[in-house]
């Protein structure tokens, strides 16, 4: 990415021009999914005039899968990325221009939707408190100060995923056996389904049973992502299991006191057809149903001579609305983060630059993160008492937002690696990061030369 951006003499953007470069293999399948990058540049911040050109490059690597937060994932990392450049430029805090820069309500977003229940600053004070971010930040500069060879940074990163429901038609056909649209793809939809059922018609879990997906079942489905499928699944639940309850009600009414497998045996006597469909097509005129936010905050630990670091403590505070399922909501978000570790820190993709072969195929060479790479105290908390009007039962998306806050550590090792040059009087010129920031990266940012070894 190649990038330029004005502000006023407070740090406020006034524009930002962003030139994106995406490697798309030898095949433009996917090239979507590249131009879904121009919804995220903005994540949480306004400026008055954007310019974001993006630039398909045909290479001779594979082509190029998404996987979880595509487009996402590296649209706020450019940002970001951007932000901590102004930070070192106009020798401010970078969390205080973050938050100068806040939208506000009322303020139209870069893809042209209104900002409305802008909830991340009162989120961002609170998080700031629970994770005793002033304090640590102080601990982290004694830390440096006293320790040559090791050393520590610290960094928050705000997030606004926008919940798209766009998408197509999503089918739901409920006999208590339930056949969907989505897939289960380790994201805990069939459980959400199943409660919503269960809490819809009244019955007990061990009653509901989710069947394989089946395009005869559930015709015309779309694709499951966006973090959205779970809802609009739900959604649809609902619906289907209203136009049960409608059915059954009528025989229940006879005898309120039979138990549900003899109230079922009631419909199938008089020929009740016990069969709902149900299909969603939830579309909003500017495409963003709502907003989700969260505040992640990163602190590492680093070996200057090595490159290798450890991250002390991660705390993000996600906001869920109000959790179909917390268990599932919180392993999403621990899921993600981990994978959004990995992302930035270690999982490198090396191509022979003549032939475009694959030269980290295994585990050998490919890394991604194991036990031992996961932040030693990780703290997930859900925002509570924060019901959200515009979501399927009151909740939020769960599953990719996660991953982009995760670019947290690499600002965090930055911070680090500067504390380093600062005391070798290197440290006035912005340096450009890659990432993955591997340990051979790291080791070399920080300029390590013979004499000082001395």
């Amino acid at each position: 990415m190649k990038y330029r951006a004005a502000t006023d003499a407070a740090g406020k953007l006034l524009g930002v021009v962003m030139d994106i470069y995406g490697d798309l293999g030898s095949s433009s399948n996917e090239i979507y999914r590249f131009q879904g990058i121009l919804q995220w540049c903005d994540n949480v911040y306004f400026a008055p005039n954007w310019k974001i050109n993006i630039h398909a490059c045909k290479t001779n690597t594979p082509a190029n899968t998404a996987c979880r937060a595509p487009a996402s994932t590296e649209g706020i990392y450019f940002i970001e990325h951007l932000l901590e450049h102004m930070s070192h430029v106009l020798k401010k805090p970078s969390l205080e221009l973050r938050q100068l820069n806040f939208y506000k309500n009322g303020d139209r977003m870069m893809g042209g939707a209104t900002v409305k229940d802008f909830t991340l600053p009162a989120l961002t004070d609170q998080f700031l408190q629970s994770s005793d971010y002033k304090s640590r930040s102080e601990a982290v500069a004694t830390f440096n100060t006293a320790n040559r060879w090791r050393k520590r940074g610290i960094n928050v990163v705000p997030i606004r995923y926008a919940a798209h429901w766009n998408i197509p038609t999503r089918i739901f056909h409920c006999l208590v056996a339930i056949f969907h649209g989505g897939i289960e793809m380790g994201q805990g939809i069939n459980t959400k389904i199943a409660q919503v059922v269960a809490s819809e018609l009244g019955v007990d879990m061990k009653y509901i049973a989710i069947q394989p997906t089946q395009a005869i079942m559930t015709a015309n489905g779309g694709i499951t992502g966006g973090s959205v499928t779970s809802e609009l699944v739900s959604l649809a639940a609902i619906d289907a299991c209203r136009q049960l309850r409608t059915l059954i009600d009528v025989v229940r009414q006879i005898d309120p006191t039979k138990t549900w497998p003899q109230l079922i045996e009631d419909c199938f006597k008089k020929e009740v057809d016990l069969s709902a469909r149900s299909g969603i097509n939830a579309k909003t005129p500017d495409h963003v149903a709502y907003n989700f936010y969260a505040a992640m905050c990163t602190e590492i630990e680093l070996d200057i001579l090595t490159g290798e670091f450890i991250i002390n403590r991660l705390d993000i505070l996600y906001d869920c609305g109000e959790s179909m399922s917390p268990l599932i909501d919180v392993g999403q978000v621990e899921g993600a983060v981990v994978m959004g570790l990995g992302y930035y820190t270690s999982e490198e993709q090396i191509y022979d630059p003549k032939t475009g072969e694959n030269l980290s195929y295994g585990t050998w060479k490919y890394k991604p993160p194991m036990a031992k790479d996961i932040p030693v105290d990780f703290r997930v908390t859900l925002l509570q008492n924060a019901p959200n009007p515009s979501g399927v039962l009151r909740s939020k998306l769960v599953g990719e937002p996660p991953l982009c806050g995760a670019a947290s550590v690499v600002f965090a090792l930055r911070n680090a690696i500067a504390a380093n040059l600062n005391e070798t009087g290197k440290g006035a010129d912005w340096f450009t990061l890659v990432a993955p920031m591997t340990v051979e990266r790291i080791q070399q940012y920080n300029r390590i030369e013979i004499s000082q070894l001395r």
